[in-house]
Formats: structure tokens, C-alpha cells, sequence
């Protein structure tokens, strides 16, 4: 299935029962999560990495979902 950037984070981020303040502490800050989920700008490649990690999926789940 393909998804939106953020509506992959988000639906994923809910799976797993994270808070947006929780993953934005493992990324950044809490704002940086909420502008990519409202699609508002587009994560680089190491916060794309960094949001893998936290979420626990792969780069490869996370490519595939989005295109």
C-alpha cells in the first residue's frame, strides 16, 4: 500500500503506542514529528533512519510503503 510520508509515521507511530512528544525526543523534537505527519515538510535521509529506528521498521518497509 502506498501512503503519504506522514500518514505512514503517523499510522505507525499509533501501532506502536507513541506518543508524537515520545518519537520526537528519539528524533528531535516533538514539532519536527508533527510538521512531517501534517505533511508539512519531508524528513531527510537521516531522519528518515532515525524514524526506522524508532518505529521499528526497515528502510526497505518504510521505501516500499511510500513508493
Amino acid at each position: 500500500m502506498n501512503y503519504k510520508n506522514g500518514e505512514l509515521i503517523r499510522k505507525t507511530r499509533q501501532k506502536r503506542g507513541m506518543s508524537q512528544a515520545k518519537l520526537g525526543a528519539l528524533i528531535g523534537s516533538q514539532s519536527m514529528v508533527s510538521r512531517i505527519e501534517n505533511n508539512q515538510t519531508d524528513p531527510s535521509d537521516q531522519t528518515v533512519l532515525m524514524l526506522c529506528d524508532a518505529l521499528m521498521i526497515t528502510f526497505e518497509e518504510y521505501f516500499y510503503s511510500i513508493f
